[in-house]
């Protein structure tokens, strides 16, 4: 199942040096304002952090990005889609504040 992005309250977290949202919900796209830039999350196998982000995501799902920043995304040719390795330690930091979407939009970071 999908949901609203603009009914979902999000976590703020850090990403790569920019602000995000992050929900454990898969996010209709079509909910998305078309400013923001949307990905899906993985975790690993051992240890259930977020080891990816991705266009899209079938295989340990663990949430979903939204961001007024563009990341740069290697491509899976095999695939076609659009992915980037992260470390948890050091790419993502939980913040502990919680966020809406229509907050968010209004942020200047």
């Amino acid at each position: 199942m999908k949901y609203n992005a603009m009914n979902e309250n999000y976590e703020l977290v850090e990403v790569l040096g920019a602000k995000m949202l992050f929900t454990c919900s898969r996010i209709d796209l079509d909910s998305v304002p078309p400013e923001l830039h949307v990905w899906e999350v993985r975790h690993d196998d051992c240890m259930g952090i977020p080891c990816q982000i991705a266009d899209w995501i079938l295989v340990n799902h663990w949430g979903t990005l939204i961001s007024k920043n563009e990341v740069v995304m290697d491509l899976n040719p095999r695939m076609n889609k659009k992915y980037r390795d992260i470390d948890y330690g050091s790419d993502w930091t939980d913040t502990g504040e919680n966020c809406t979407l229509k907050q968010y939009m209004k942020t200047s970071w």
